[in-house]
């Protein structure tokens, strides 16, 4: 049996339907979960763009070699001129990303 079993017609024009079907796009829910999230007082977000997840990986692949770096350092003294060089090179292909697509 299923769990939603009651149905609520509701009629739209045609400007309505297209700012509908524009927020249903933005949170990349289907209408039907948009629309019982709306009704339940979730407070909707937009889905993430294409390139968050490429962001999302330099970024944390700067913190790794950050924390690689700091574990070398506190365990010889000083840390080497290659890592610190890797380093800045992520942060700033980052820097770069973050500046042009966001």
């Amino acid at each position: 049996m299923r769990k939603r079993n009651h149905v609520v017609p509701v009629r739209l024009n045609a400007k309505e339907l297209r700012h509908l079907d524009g927020q249903v796009a933005k949170s990349g829910l289907s209408r039907e979960e948009f629309l019982r999230s709306l009704i339940l007082g979730a407070q909707l977000q937009t889905k993430p763009c294409e390139h968050h997840t490429e962001l999302l990986r330099k970024i944390a692949g700067l913190c790794n070699n950050a924390n690689q770096l700091a574990h070398v350092a506190n365990g010889t003294g000083m840390a080497g001129e290659a890592s610190v060089q890797e380093m800045l090179r992520i942060s700033k292909e980052t820097w770069r990303l973050v500046k042009e697509e966001w």
